[in-house]
């Protein structure tokens, strides 16, 4: 019924899927790298940074978990295989920087992950 609505409402059902699992993947990516940078965080500087790297994850998280309930409402489904899924995201992947301690270079790879 889902779809009916939206092939209705003059939307390509087929491409509003294609985007929306591109964006679901680009949320559990997003979610999956501030986890690993929030750990990385250490010191004095980094404690700082860890509760705005905590809640970049978690809105990532978050909109993951509201995308994937309307791609199966739509009749589509997400990848099976984990590397498809990630290789799908509209981001490229992000990296830490050679030097965790760098708390400037951390802050530039969040700052990038993000847009």
């Amino acid at each position: 019924m889902t779809r009916e609505i939206v092939q209705k409402a003059v939307v390509d059902a087929d491409e509003l899927l294609a985007l929306l699992v591109r964006s679901a993947s680009a949320e559990l990516t997003t979610f999956h790298f501030c986890t690993i940078l929030r750990v990385n965080l250490i010191g004095l500087e980094g404690e700082g940074l860890k509760e705005i790297t905590e809640d970049a994850g978690i809105e990532g998280r978050d909109h993951f978990e509201v995308l994937v309930p309307r791609i199966y409402q739509l009749g589509g489904k997400l990848p099976r295989n984990m590397n498809d899924f990630h290789d799908l995201a509209a981001c490229p992947s992000a990296y830490l920087p050679e030097d965790p301690t760098n708390i400037e270079a951390m802050l530039d790879v969040l700052v990038k992950g993000e847009r």
